[in-house]
Order: C-alpha cells, then sequence, then structure tokens
C-alpha cells in the first residue's frame, strides 16, 4: 500500500498544461516544419554561398526586380569596351545621301557568286525581304497595298539595277526612307549574299546577252 505522503509526492511531480501552452507548443511545431525545410532549401542561394551558377536572371520583356537593377527591362547595355560575339562594326553611319555615296565606294562584295551562296541569299531574302519585296522583288509582298504598308519600290527599276552592291548593303544596313535597318537580324555575311541574290532576280527581267546562249 502506498502511503499518503508518497501519493502527496508523486502527485506533485505530474506536468501541469495550460490549454494555451499546449496550442502554442503546437502552432511552434507547425511553423517549424515548414520553415526549417525551406531555410535548407535557401541556403544554397544566400549571397554568403553565392556563385557563377546561382545568379539573378531575368526574362526577355520582363524586369529584374528592384533589388537588381531598379525594376528596368531585361534589355541591358553592353559592359563599356566589350563587343558581341560576331561583332563586325560598320563606320558609315547615318541615312542620309552623302553617307550612301561614301560606303557605295568603299564596300565591296566579299563573296562569290557560287550557287552556295545564292541559295543562301534565296532563304534570307525569303524570311525578311519577301513580305514586303515580293518574290520577285516587284515591290508586291503580302503585307503592302492599300490600307497595308505602303509598297517599297521595285528592285527592277533603273536606279536599283544601277546601285552599287555597297549602296544596296548600306541600305540593307542603316534602312532607307521606310525600310528600316536589318543590321540586327542580318549578319554582314548573309547581306551581301542577299545581294548576290538580288543581282540574280534583276538578271531574271533584264537578261545579259550571254544569259540568253542555248
Amino acid at each position: 500500500m502506498i502511503t499518503r505522503r508518497i501519493q502527496e509526492r508523486m502527485a506533485s511531480l505530474e506536468p501541469h498544461f495550460s490549454p494555451l501552452a499546449l496550442k502554442g507548443t503546437l502552432v511552434g511545431l507547425l511553423i517549424a516544419a515548414v520553415a526549417v525545410p525551406l531555410a535548407l532549401v535557401a541556403i544554397p542561394y544566400l549571397d554568403m554561398f553565392n556563385d557563377m551558377a546561382v545568379q539573378p536572371k531575368g526574362k526577355a520583356q520582363g524586369l529584374y526586380g528592384l533589388n537588381f537593377d531598379q525594376g528596368r527591362i531585361v534589355d541591358r547595355m553592353p559592359v563599356a569596351g566589350t563587343l558581341p560575339m560576331d561583332y563586325e562594326p560598320y563606320p558609315f553611319a547615318g541615312k542620309d545621301e552623302k553617307t550612301a555615296k561614301r560606303a557605295e565606294k568603299a564596300l565591296k562584295n566579299p563573296l562569290p557568286p557560287t550557287m552556295a551562296v545564292l541559295h543562301r541569299g534565296q532563304k534570307i531574302f525569303h524570311d525578311y525581304c519577301r513580305t514586303c519585296h515580293g518574290v520577285e522583288g516587284q515591290g508586291d509582298g503580302p503585307i503592302v497595298g492599300p490600307d497595308l504598308f505602303p509598297a517599297p519600290p521595285s528592285l527592277h527599276t533603273d536606279a536599283a539595277r544601277k546601285f552599287p552592291d555597297g549602296r544596296i548593303f548600306h541600305i540593307i544596313t542603316r534602312g532607307q526612307n521606310n525600310m528600316p535597318s536589318y543590321a540586327d537580324k542580318i549578319k554582314p555575311r548573309d547581306r551581301w549574299a542577299v545581294i548576290h541574290f538580288v543581282r540574280a532576280l534583276q538578271r531574271t527581267l533584264h537578261p545579259k546577252p550571254e544569259d540568253l546562249r542555248p
């Protein structure tokens, strides 16, 4: 038999939890169960553990956010003194007639008119030029006409056929009248290939005597 004194001593050892303390303990355990795994996942991305494999990246047409670039669109200027890959500086700025004259005298087509070059020029012409200039260069592309974009001049006019290759290269690079610059879309080598293809188109309507030989 347990004596009364021992029973009183045992009763004093029982833990006593209030309902509020019990709820607080459960909520704390729940928060820890969520926060601890998240913290373990985030630790490698903290600045103190950062490296080149883990860095802020912006999506095209998106924003970096205030922490990285004051919310600017992800179209940032290159670092001073650097050049993009495959970049070729173009010394003739502007679309004025004087600059175009300088360009046509200085620039010469470095590509030979081989079949490979003509096929490449044809592809680029169909990808970028056909929509306005048309398949045959007549200025009747699918996006020009009434209530559409203004039609460009035909590539078969006397003026266009007399343009030196350097002049056409300058027009593709800098644009002319309503035509914008294609320097950011067509690489220099492909511009020269397009010019060879345009020359081939021009000779289909204005053949030389040697073209008519059987």
